[in-house]
C-alpha cells in the first residue's frame, strides 16, 4: 500500500507537470497569435499613416498649382485692364467702360478663387490631420501592448 501511494502521487505530480506544460504552451501558442495580429494592424496602421502623409504632400502641391493659375490669371487680368486706364473719362466710352468693369470682376472673382482655395486647403489639411492622429495614437498604443506581450 505504501507503493501504492508514492505511484499515485508520482502519476498526480506527472499528470499536473503535463498539463502546466500544455496551459504553457497554450499561453504560448495564444501570445503569438495575438503578437501576429498587431503585428498585421501595426503594418496597416504604417501604411495608412503614410498614405495620409502622401495626400497630405499632393493636396500642398495641387495648391501650389492651383494658387500660381489664379495669380498668373490675376496678373493677366491686371495687365488688360492697365491698357484701359484714362486718358479717356469714366463712361465717355461704354464698351471700354464695359470692358473696365468685367475686368474689375474677373479680378474679384479671381482673389475670391484664391481664399475659397486656401480654405479647402486649410479644411482638408486639418481633416487629414486629425485622421493622422487617430491613426498615430492606435499605432503608438498598439506598439506598447505588443512591447507588454513580448516581455510575458
Amino acid at each position: 500500500m505504501a507503493g501504492e501511494g508514492t505511484n499515485g502521487n508520482s502519476r498526480k505530480a506527472n499528470h499536473s507537470r503535463t498539463e502546466a506544460g500544455h496551459a504553457g504552451m497554450d499561453s504560448s501558442e495564444t501570445t503569438r497569435s495575438v503578437t501576429g495580429i498587431l503585428d498585421e494592424r501595426v503594418e496597416n496602421l504604417r501604411e495608412a499613416i503614410q498614405e495620409i502623409d502622401d495626400a497630405l504632400a499632393g493636396r500642398t502641391r495641387l495648391n501650389e498649382d492651383f494658387i500660381e493659375q489664379i495669380d498668373r490669371e490675376a496678373e493677366e487680368v491686371k495687365r488688360h485692364l492697365n491698357m484701359l486706364n484714362p486718358p479717356w473719362q469714366t463712361g465717355f466710352y461704354p464698351e471700354l467702360e464695359f470692358l473696365r468693369l468685367s475686368f474689375h470682376k474677373s479680378l474679384t472673382s479671381r482673389a475670391k478663387d484664391r481664399r475659397a482655395e486656401q480654405l479647402k486647403y486649410w479644411e482638408n489639411g486639418v481633416n487629414l490631420a486629425k485622421e493622422r492622429r487617430k491613426f498615430v495614437d492606435e499605432y503608438k498604443a498598439l506598439q506598447g501592448m505588443r512591447k507588454r506581450l513580448g516581455s510575458l
